[in-house]
């Protein structure tokens, strides 16, 4: 965990003495912030001496009552899994996108000896009124995030779960399973669901809906989701392999 004191400067190394103690006293708000959120002592002033090497998660200061705005703080993502103090939070704190998956669907594993170009697989989960899905992290760093995709309103939707019903997917996914092509970018705080109040996050998902068959991390079909009455299915353009057993 590391404090980049100077952001204007590409040698925090050479951040020493009276220099240094100023930095530190600007940024006490936000070290006592930090230890609330850890519930230890935090001693930052190794970090200050040297770059911060690329982590998996960074935030910026963007109040100045915390820190001089543009200061940075640099952790690993196993630190954010629990929420941090309401002073920690948007917008005091600028936190990144993290890149996300959208799981539409899990497959029957027989499914695959049935497709051929041309063909449709109906997808059960999205007839009804939501269409629960769930977000998935690539690199395997962030546990699964419940959404609901709103086909009429070309969005997909965070934070709303009104009748219990989200899709509850692994980070790993074993078995065949449908997801979109379209990556998405997703703000920390709402993909962890840090803050119960906050307002809905809505992505826009305008059409088409490209979308793919996979299995074991392998591409099994392409194609793109075909909207039929209340529910909707993989309207399978090509296959990547062969699928017979």
């Amino acid at each position: 965990m590391g404090l980049w004191l100077r952001p204007d400067t590409q040698d925090p190394g050479s951040i020493k003495g009276a220099e240094l103690v100023l930095l530190l006293s600007q940024a006490e708000p936000l070290i006592v912030a930090v230890e609330e959120w850890l519930q230890s002592p935090w001693d930052p002033c190794p970090a200050a001496d040297h770059s911060i090497s690329v982590t998996a998660c960074e935030a910026v200061v963007r109040d100045p009552a915390l820190a001089p705005p543009g200061t940075r703080l640099a952790l690993p993502l196993d630190f954010v899994l629990a929420p941090p103090p309401h002073t920690l939070q948007p917008p005091r704190l600028s936190w990144p996108c993290q890149v996300a998956e959208v799981v539409l669907a899990l497959v029957d594993p027989e499914a695959l000896d049935q497709l051929e170009p041309g063909g449709l697989l109906w997808l059960p989960a999205s007839f009804g009124r939501h269409w629960p899905v769930s977000l998935r992290d690539p690199h395997g760093k962030l546990p699964p995030c419940q959404a609901l995709f709103d086909m009429a309103g070309q969005q997909l939707v965070l934070g709303q779960d009104s009748d219990n019903s989200t899709a509850q997917y692994p980070s790993d996914i074993p078995q065949l399973h449908v997801v979109l092509t379209r990556t998405l970018q997703v703000p920390l705080n709402h993909w962890l669901g840090w803050n119960t109040k906050a307002p809905t996050y809505q992505w826009p998902m305008p059409q088409p809906w490209g979308a793919e068959l996979r299995l074991d991390g392998q591409v099994k079909a392409r194609g793109s989701l075909l909207q039929l009455g209340q529910g909707c299915g993989l309207w399978v353009e090509r296959l990547d392999t062969p699928c017979a057993a």
